[in-house]
């Protein structure tokens, strides 16, 4: 990790988002797996429940596309800010979800909140 220029946090590596960036991708297209449709599959009935995770799989896709997106053009330019610093957070806390998955990216878990028990 690099400490962030704002000195309030430290911020990932490039590498480090993209790694994350593949394991949220990997979850999602798992989750919504049953919602693909083979070629001449008819579409599914609006409002139903497979059209519904598909659309919900399709907005955490394009949410985290946008935010590692951000984040990654933020490192670049060897001064992040205030952006790169939200975006990492909200990072964090989509990956959440999976916080005891044996595949999430090392080191992510102690990022994360403690959890009240």
């Amino acid at each position: 990790m690099t400490e962030s220029a704002s000195g309030q946090g430290s911020l990932p590596t490039r590498e480090r988002v993209i790694e994350l960036w593949d394991f949220i991708h990997g979850r999602v297209y798992a989750a919504v797996a049953l919602t693909i449709r083979v070629d001449g599959e008819p579409p599914h009935a609006p409002g139903s429940d497979l059209a519904r995770v598909a659309e919900a799989g399709q907005a955490l896709y394009q949410v985290t596309s946008y935010l590692c997106g951000r984040l990654l053009a933020e490192l670049a330019t060897g001064r992040p800010g205030p952006v790169a610093e939200a975006s990492w957070e909200a990072l964090i806390s989509i990956s959440e979800a999976w916080r005891e998955d044996r595949d999430l990216p090392e080191g992510m878990r102690e990022l994360m909140p403690v959890m009240p028990r």
